[in-house]
């Protein structure tokens, strides 16, 4: 596929009597790049949106904890890399986008250790991010990059097939071309008179995609019903005659589910989530997925791009130590490849750190050791922390309890510690009320029927 490009032109169809869209009409191009958001983790999408994520509910309150957390309160340094800049597992076939979303991170890059002799032996080690440690105690900052390759058959795009013309309604609903599907927008929208309409064509880049997560939110919150699966036990103070919670005090496992909110593909976030997902117009595009893999409308490449779309995975080793939200992890690139070598980013043509792929194996930047193995969790074990209502997460403090008590003006008589369970249907509710509100724990938890004083 051609390289990625600066821009690329989209064609409008506005009603300018209304000034809004009836239509965009589109290639393989654009879609794909929709396509893909679902693909990305949610913490990316926060990052990329910068200020504006904060019309994100409070999950944006979450990342920034994360920034805001020493490295010291993380089980390696590595941990913190991978929570605010999240690998998309999809992130080589996203490589060859026609307009590249997020150039931060380039899926190829890998990182050794710059001493030579480590890299030498039998089996030689690697990470896909940044921070992580060599056994030799030497940050393994050497960057490489695995060979690209060409994924796509000629003519396809990244996920869709061929030269197809596709209808995306102002609410990113995707359709193939048809005169139905044009009548038929004119019907919803009430357009008899063709004079209202007006062609218009604009350009579309990467600050320009950067506005199209925008549509994750709109403010419908409703709850799942109450499970009696309960695995985490968490003390909350709320206030007794309002009932909104001004603090949760909680171990580094509670705290692990929200930080894992940040690594979620916004696809497995809808999938979880279910209609109504509370990610807005993200939920037409999901469910258009299917309509584009019918017998009548093979668009979608193959069942394989289908999946990644429906039901993205995790990049390896990126998984929760507690994944109440069950979701797997794609295999480790080392694993995948049976043969080949990778290039070196050192000037020296000499450089000793060109080595076979087969002996190579990809490094779990969870673990201050060298594993290969999966699992292993982001916080440290014998934390406690406070996540306010709104999900800030800090490490507990008898002081800045006092202190917040204070801020809200709330006298001590009017406060209650309560107990709660947290299983797969909170932290449902816990995701969904980060995406699409201000107050996650009173709108989770004020509700919750199993709620014993202390």
């Amino acid at each position: 596929m051609a390289a990625s490009k600066e821009k690329i032109s989209l064609k409008l169809l506005i009603d300018k009597q209304q000034s809004r869209v009836v239509f965009a009409e589109s290639d393989k191009d654009f879609l794909d790049i929709l396509l893909s958001f679902l693909t990305m983790p949610t913490g990316t999408v926060i990052r990329l949106l910068g200020q504006d994520s904060l019309a994100l509910g409070c999950i944006t309150n979450v990342y920034k904890s994360v920034e805001g957390l020493d490295s010291q309160v993380f089980e390696t340094e590595a941990c913190k890399s991978m929570l605010l800049n999240p690998l998309n597992a999809a992130g080589l076939r996203c490589e060859n986008l026609a307009v590249n979303v997020d150039d931060k991170i380039n899926p190829r890059t890998f990182f050794t250790c710059p001493e030579s002799d480590c890299c030498s032996k039998a089996t030689c080690y690697y990470s896909s991010v940044p921070n992580v440690r060599c056994s030799c105690g030497k940050e393994m900052s050497y960057a490489g990059t695995w060979e690209k390759r060409d994924m796509n058959a000629a003519g396809d795009g990244v996920f869709v097939r061929g030269d197809l013309k596709f209808i995306i309604s102002d609410e990113l609903r995707v359709m193939p071309a048809s005169t139905a599907v044009i009548l038929s927008l004119f019907s919803k929208h009430g357009i008899t008179d063709g004079r209202v309409l007006e062609e218009r064509i604009v350009d579309i880049g990467r600050d320009e995609e950067g506005d199209v997560p925008k549509f994750l939110l709109v403010p419908k919150c409703e709850g799942h019903e109450n499970s009696d699966c309960e695995e985490m036990k968490v003390k909350l103070l709320r206030t007794k005659y309002t009932g909104r919670f001004v603090y949760m005090e909680c171990d580094e496992k509670v705290v692990e589910l929200l930080f894992s909110f940040l690594i979620l593909p916004v696809g497995a976030v809808i999938k979880f989530l279910g209609e109504n997902s509370s990610m807005g117009c993200f939920d037409n595009l999901y469910e258009s997925i299917e309509t584009l893999c019918s017998r009548e409308n093979v668009c979608i490449k193959s069942d394989e791009h289908k999946a990644m779309l429906l039901s993205p995975k995790l990049a390896p080793f990126f998984a929760a130590k507690m994944q109440i939200l069950k979701i797997e992890e794609t295999v480790s690139r080392a694993r995948a490849t049976k043969a080949g070598c990778y290039s070196c980013f050192r000037k020296n043509t000499n450089c000793p750190h060109k080595v076979n792929i087969a002996t190579c194996k990809e490094l779990n930047p969870k673990f201050p050791n060298k594993m290969s193995e999966s699992g292993g969790g982001y916080a440290k074990g014998q934390c406690k922390f406070m996540v306010t209502d709104d999900l800030d997460v800090s490490l507990f403090s008898p002081l800045a309890a006092v202190h917040m008590m204070k801020d809200l003006g709330v006298s001590i008589g009017n406060l209650k510690e309560e107990e709660v369970g947290i299983g797969e249907t909170q932290a449902l509710n816990l995701l969904k009320a980060a995406l699409c509100s201000e107050t996650a724990l009173t709108k989770v938890f004020s509700s919750n029927k199993r709620r014993r004083a202390s």
